[in-house]
């Protein structure tokens, strides 16, 4: 079932995607989680955001006397919602809440003014969004924002300038608006901080995978270019195999064929000549290929004939596994032997690591001057990893290089089962139009 079908299955989860800061909508990470619980008073908490709204509104009316207190109310509610989206129109909400509660409001009793304690956990929770959200000098403005409004409240509540509208009830001495917003002051500078350190920390985090990202994909370069070089290595011994041949030939003809004329015993002195110089150029050309270390291979290349074995050795492995093999011509090229042998090894090494004890099926024919390489396995047994279609390693990666050198066609993917297939077919035809449509 495709993700998006079972997202939209779990109306719960998405409802509390919408709700509170859980992550992605429908993602059911969140559950036993710290920052789950944090949410519900963090951006964008709806809950937390109504139980405000309705304390703030009976704050207002009851404390201060304002019937229309449910404005300021809303505008503070609602910036903690659009905190979670847009922090900074939600910081110019929270301040415009800020200015009425200052101007509009008239203190009946001895109480937090101009910033009241419902005000109080919205700026909190604003800043915090700013900081994690925005850059440095976006957060630091906020604070110089409010710095003002609240200076010029405290600066008016001071001087006198708005006694009237506060004058009216008792009033303790112990109660300063100068207080107040320098109380506030320090909270959002806590609130900054740690909005600061939120932020920090996710960028660490974005530039940690980014950089694995980069990592992965230079592994999987440098993964490609070996098995580029394995592949020209086992190609350079099949060419000179047959060079080697052509200089044997060419350099005995004269003796082995007494009835030859001077120029044509030349021409041949010639072909040798030139099958040698060819002969060491790759022989160079070979030392830069392999290591420092590296030997060559001392057993001939292999080919269909050593898939008896190859097949065996898996089957006593512990994975069960079928060859069948028929039809192919007696003179198949070596390349094509090589790279057939090389998929059928590499399909069921994948086989061995990832569907381990699986029913594995190797069949190999001939059709239409095709030569069709498919191998494939059941669903794994219980505890064994589950097919890969792209691969980790090495595996589909050779393998499509080894059948694009010949001009052929690869597939791989799961089958409907749960199993894996791959299938491989190689052209025998003229090799020199495949390299040319490969390319």
């Amino acid at each position: 079932m495709p993700t998006e079908d079972r997202r939209r299955r779990r109306p719960v989860r998405r409802l509390l995607s919408y709700l509170i800061s859980t992550g992605p909508v429908g993602d059911g990470s969140w559950r036993w989680r710290l920052t789950t619980a944090l949410a519900f008073i963090g951006p964008g908490s709806v809950p937390f955001a109504l139980v405000l709204l309705a304390g703030h509104a009976e704050t207002l009316r009851a404390e201060f006397g304002t019937g229309w207190g449910v404005i300021p109310a809303a505008l503070a509610s609602g910036a903690i919602v659009l905190a979670r989206f847009r922090p900074v129109t939600a910081w110019t909400m929270a301040m415009v809440a800020l200015v009425l509660i200052t101007l509009g409001t008239r203190q009946i009793v001895s109480t937090a003014w101009p910033v009241t304690e419902p005000l109080l956990f919205t700026l909190i929770i604003v800043q915090f969004a700013v900081a994690r959200e925005r850059r440095v000098w976006v957060s630091v403005c906020t604070v110089l924002s409010y710095m003002v409004i609240g200076g010029m409240a405290a600066w008016a509540y001071d001087s006198g300038r708005l006694a009237a509208r506060l004058a009216i009830g008792f009033v303790t001495d112990d109660f300063t608006a100068s207080d107040n917003v320098t109380l506030m002051l320090t909270y959002l500078a806590v609130a900054f901080l740690a909005g600061l350190l939120v932020r920090v920390w996710r960028q660490g985090r974005a530039r940690v995978a980014e950089e694995e990202q980069v990592a992965e994909a230079e592994r999987g370069r440098r993964r490609m270019l070996e098995e580029r070089t394995r592949i020209a290595r086992e190609l350079h011994d099949i060419v000179a195999h047959h060079m080697s041949v052509i200089a044997v030939q060419s350099s005995t003809a004269e003796y082995r064929l007494t009835s030859l004329s001077e120029e044509t015993k030349t021409e041949f002195r010639s072909i040798g000549e030139q099958a040698r110089d060819s002969l060491s150029e790759m022989r160079r050309l070979l030392g830069v290929l392999r290591g420092d270390e590296e030997t060559g291979p001392r057993s001939p290349m292999p080919g269909p004939e050593s898939l008896d074995a190859l097949v065996e050795s898996v089957d006593r492995a512990g994975t069960p596994t079928t060859l069948t093999v028929g039809g192919l011509p007696d003179d198949l090229p070596e390349t094509l032997a090589l790279t057939v042998y090389r998929v059928v090894q590499e399909a069921l090494s994948n086989v061995v690591r990832h569907a381990n004890g699986a029913s594995t099926q190797v069949e190999v024919g001939h059709r239409e001057g095709t030569v069709e390489v498919t191998v494939v396995n059941a669903a794994p047994t219980s505890g064994a990893a589950p097919p890969e279609p792209q691969g980790a390693g090495l595996g589909l990666v050779g393998m499509r290089e080894r059948v694009a050198i010949l001009g052929g066609e690869l597939e791989a993917g799961p089958t409907g089962e749960g199993g894996f297939r791959v299938r491989a077919a190689l052209p025998i035809g003229d090799r020199d139009t495949a390299q040319e449509q490969a390319q």
